[in-house]
């Protein structure tokens, strides 16, 4: 490689390289994982199971970036962190006797629960059913 070439290239390199990390770094404050930034924008929920036969719950509300959301988490018949899932608002919670929200007959409408956006000193939010 002639010098000349050799001076072409390197400098060329450097930009691609400096261009690759900023489009990385963009893509991480851009495309981060939304619940990380949720603590202040919604809430985990804590499902305490009052009856002892709860064996899992079907959540409906809203999440934690303005939309419809859905989900069914398994029990463990006493307080169970429903991690992963960000909460704001009025959501409806459903208990059933069985796993899996499918099989079995709801127990209980549990009810509809109003959620905060923002706790001061946790981002879980107790719901007892």
């Amino acid at each position: 490689m002639s010098s000349l070439t050799s001076t072409l290239m390197f400098p060329l390199r450097r930009s691609a390289a400096a261009s690759g990390a900023l489009a990385l770094a963009a893509l991480g404050v851009l495309g981060g994982a939304h619940p990380a930034a949720a603590g202040t924008n919604g809430q985990q929920i804590v499902f305490h199971d009052s009856r002892g036969t709860v064996w899992s719950v079907r959540i409906k509300g809203t999440n934690q970036d303005g939309q419809y959301a859905e989900q069914c988490f398994n029990t463990n018949h006493t307080d169970t962190c429903l991690s992963g899932w960000w909460w704001k608002g009025r959501i409806n919670v459903t208990g059933y006797t069985a796993g899996e929200c499918t099989s079995g007959a709801p127990i209980a409408y549990i009810g509809e629960v109003d959620v905060p956006t923002y706790q001061a000193n946790s981002d879980w939010f107790r719901v007892s059913g």
